[in-house]
């Protein structure tokens, strides 16, 4: 069976030669690399699983919106749907509403002081629980940021360093063939390696998961301009003229 030369070229690739050559600098910056990715992984299953989780059951709340036109049914219903940021807004909205009595038409306010003062203290419990929102759906982004950054730069410092006592050992032996200078330098391209295995999943999650939380947040803007509009409705029917 004919085998193409670039599996050829990676099944001599011995990358754990490689590793066990390096000097006690370059482990150091393998081992650094290794832990920073191990975290960035773990970052990257957890981020991705609750991001798609709060995708899945906003939606699924929107539907139920869109059906339902109760207050009282989609207060209960949101209770179902915890990760859903959208929900949040709704329940925090309906709490105020019924702790303020604002769709009483008999609390001692004019009709206009009612929509006015409500419309003040829903818009700062609407900004204040989209804020929480997205500094939740936003958490540990940060670090899968810096790992995408800083990998690269620690996994080339590694080699430099690799490269430049490879050199300095070519110039203790008096000898300048390649033969002397590969060993050194491919192991201290393995750095580089671990620094570009860290970075690339780190740098695809952290766009993935920006633009996620970008959807999320444009929706909850949405929805907030939604509730907004069924508490002047809800005040207006209950209050007359």
């Amino acid at each position: 069976m004919l085998q193409s030369p670039l599996f050829t070229l990676a099944a001599s690739v011995n990358l754990i030669d490689a590793i066990k050559s390096n000097d006690i600098f370059g482990q150091g910056c393998l081992f650094l690399l290794t832990a920073l990715s191990v975290v960035s992984l773990t970052i990257i299953f957890h981020k991705v699983t609750s991001v798609t989780r709060a995708r899945r059951q906003s939606n699924r709340f929107q539907t139920l919106v869109d059906r339902e036109g109760s207050w009282d049914a989609l207060f209960h219903a949101s209770q179902k749907f915890r990760d859903a940021p959208i929900a949040k807004l709704l329940k925090e909205t309906y709490v105020e509403c019924r702790l303020e009595n604002w769709f009483d038409h008999k609390k001692a306010l004019s009709l206009e002081d009612r929509l006015n003062l409500s419309k003040v203290t829903i818009e700062g419990i609407l900004m204040r629980t989209i804020a929480t929102e997205e500094s939740k759906l936003q958490k540990n982004l940060t670090l899968l940021s810096m790992t995408a950054a800083l990998a690269p730069f620690l996994g080339l410092l590694g080699t430099v360093w690799g490269v430049l006592a490879s050199f300095q050992a070519v110039g203790s032996e008096g000898s300048a063939a390649l033969s002397s200078l590969a060993p050194g330098i491919s192991t201290a391209l393995v750095t580089t390696i671990f620094g570009l295995f860290a970075a690339i999943p780190a740098l695809i999650a952290h766009n993935y998961l920006m633009a996620e939380v970008s959807k999320l947040s444009s929706e909850m803007e949405s929805f907030s301009h939604e509730i907004e509009n069924a508490v002047r409705r809800q005040i207006l029917s209950g209050g007359g003229a």
